[in-house]
């Protein structure tokens, strides 16, 4: 069933109405509640509970099995609403994406019978891949599922994991080979119902005090000669390895609504206490230095959310490209956000320190909660090396012309086919959509008309600097056709790890994350300015972003003041109108609005805007 995608935004704004202002206390998931939850390392139960009554586990189910989810970008958007307000009860009750591995790998009946079990709101799975001594080398785990008697009987413990103690499905990897299989069929996948282990122990393992996401249970789980039914197997036996890392493409670009929520609070936290901050005889704000610091951050934050757009479109159309894909959004959303957020603190000064009654602690809590993002569904070196290995298929790939329509990508406005999990792909041949696209959008882009904001001489300047792109793009590339001696001399150095991919092949990959975010933040203005018009159209924004050497990174002194002022007047627009940072029109909930009265049911939410954006309960 095709889908508008405005349908996202709509159900962003009715879950903001149902959710509340942050701001005040008294609402379930305020930003004071997510302090005091957080400062007891205690799970933020009432928040959980207040957003599972929205329904936002029916988006974790295909819509063909009675679910919700149609458009991949209505998760965007949910994690985002969420992740603003605390990142706690969103990484919780965002653990749901682990059952997309049901709809990648079950059969008929596993997928009927979970998709009952999620829609009655049953489900609190945990992905559990991760073993102390091993981390991310999942290779190397040593949790056994032995088969026997028709079932299997699993033995083992995984640790750190994220809902280990109080799951009730357990999606893990466990050894179903022998030693004689090949390690890539060593392993099989499981969901497990705890409920339904037939005789052994499953118990919890306590949870680990971290840095941030205080409130969340990070612990582990044990099993100790648990018998399961064959039906608790995903996909066919020695399958497992690849089953996993299928749905670590998925949730690893569902990770950026996490980056986009956090970035929106922490921009807001500050741009808001220093525009009420009177230094110098005037608002903070208005100081040269910090208006500039505003508005790159302000940019960082659009760019993201171009490439985690454009992300949520290619998972409909280019299902089988996130091989690459999926680790270039998930590495370079991150390091925008994380990018700011280190400019941010600077710019608030000494109340970074303070855990000022300006704030409760709002900031310095989605600075720590943020940083996990870069971490979890495989750490950035993972993702990084993800990247690294695939080059020398991606410049292969890229010889070969291709002549797709690109609209269906970047246009925010078409429809999409339905987003169909199973046909991710783990084989994507080196193929990448946006890459691909970029000699379409310079054509798109010599041929683009002048508009009231976007003169000769803006439209002179940004092909200018799509030209320094396109460049960067090749001459990135011919340093990929020229790495394969530095693989080789990699190599050839003496070392006890088994892992030899090459620092310089690392570093490719870092510049064609950063490429990536360029050419799709391209690729949204050339196919919405005429419809979104105004500010976004007008592409000083899109200017400023072709224009950094390293689309993540900015300096002092890098805008003109005059750019700087107009980049910061947009935002100071969307603050006050309590809009979202987005090149869309998204309001968030109105100041002091309390959440929705609980008794009343949210229903499906339209396939239109709502002019008052009131939430759809009856």
């Amino acid at each position: 069933m095709a889908r508008h995608p405005a349908d996202s935004t709509v159900i962003a704004e009715v879950l903001e109405g149902w959710l509340g202002d942050p701001e005040l206390e008294s609402n379930a998931v305020s930003f004071a509640r997510a302090l005091e939850y957080d400062e007891r390392d205690e799970l933020p139960s009432a928040g959980i509970e207040r957003v599972r009554g929205f329904g936002t586990h029916r988006y974790f189910v295909p819509e063909r099995l009675g679910g919700a989810l149609r458009c991949a970008e209505d998760l965007l958007m949910l994690s985002r609403v969420i992740a603003r307000r605390d990142m706690n009860v969103a990484v919780s009750e965002g653990a749901q994406l682990w059952m997309m591995l049901a709809w990648i790998g079950g059969d008929a009946d596993q997928q009927a019978e979970h998709a009952a079990t999620m829609l009655r709101g049953g489900v609190i799975p945990c992905l559990a891949y991760s073993e102390r001594s091993h981390g991310a080398d999942l290779a190397a785990n040593e949790f056994l599922a032995t088969p026997e008697d028709g079932g299997y009987v699993l033995s083992g413990q995984k640790f750190p994991i994220n809902r280990g103690r109080t799951s009730t499905h357990v999606v893990l990897l466990g050894a179903t080979g022998d030693e004689d299989a090949p390690a890539k069929r060593l392993q099989s996948l499981f969901l497990v119902d705890r409920s339904r282990v037939l005789s052994g122990k499953v118990d919890g393992i306590p949870r680990v005090p971290t840095y941030g996401l205080r409130g969340c249970d990070i612990s582990g789980v044990a099993f100790d000669d648990a018998r399961v039914d064959v039906s608790a197997r995903l996909g066919a036996e020695g399958e497992g390895l690849e089953l996993a890392l299928r749905g670590l493409l998925i949730t690893r670009t569902f990770c950026t609504g996490l980056s986009l929520g956090t970035a929106d609070t922490m921009l807001r936290t500050v741009a808001g206490f220093l525009s009420r901050h009177t230094l110098y005889d005037g608002p903070a704000s208005e100081i040269p230095y910090v208006c500039e610091s505003l508005a790159n951050a302000y940019v960082s934050l659009l760019v993201a959310e171009c490439q985690s757009l454009v992300a949520m479109r290619g998972l409909h159309l280019y299902t089988e490209e996130f091989s690459l894909w999926a680790n270039f959004v998930k590495v370079q959303v991150a390091r925008l956000i994380e990018g700011n957020a280190a400019v941010l603190a600077r710019t608030l000064g000494a109340r970074y320190y303070m855990r000022a009654p300006e704030h409760v602690g709002t900031f310095q809590k989605m600075l720590r909660d943020g940083a996990i993002v870069s971490l979890f569904d495989g750490s950035e070196p993972v993702c990084l090396d993800s990247v690294a290995v695939q080059l020398a298929a991606m410049a292969k790939a890229r010889r070969q012309t291709r002549n797709d329509d690109w609209t269906l990508l970047y246009d925010l406005g078409a429809q999409l086919p339905a987003f169909e999990p199973a046909r991710v792909s783990v084989f994507g041949q080196g193929r990448d959509a946006t890459f691909a696209s970029l000699p379409a959008l310079l054509r798109l882009l010599g041929e683009a008309r002048l508009s009231d904001g976007c003169d000769a001489s803006r439209l002179t300047a940004l092909r200018a600097e799509a030209a320094g792109l396109s460049e960067q793009v090749d001459a990135l590339f011919e340093r990929i056709s020229a790495a394969r001696s530095w693989a080789a001399a990699q190599a050839a150095q003496p070392s006890a790890s088994g892992k030899s991919t090459s620092p310089r092949l690392l570093r490719l990959a870092e510049e064609a994350c950063a490429v990536h975010a360029k050419v799709s933040a391209l690729g949204v203005w050339l196919h919405n300015r005429d419809h979104l018009g105004g500010f976004f159209a007008d592409g000083e924004w899109l200017q400023v972003a072709l224009a950094r050497e390293r689309v993540h990174h900015f300096e002092v002194g890098d805008l003109e003041p005059a750019t700087a002022r107009r980049l910061f007047t947009r935002m100071s627009e969307q603050l006050t109108a309590a809009e979202f940072f987005s090149i869309r029109k998204v309001r968030q909930a109105s100041p002091r609005e309390p959440e929705a009265d609980p008794n009343h049911r949210v229903t499906t939410v339209p396939a239109y805007r709502r002019p008052d954006r009131t939430p759809v309960l009856h």
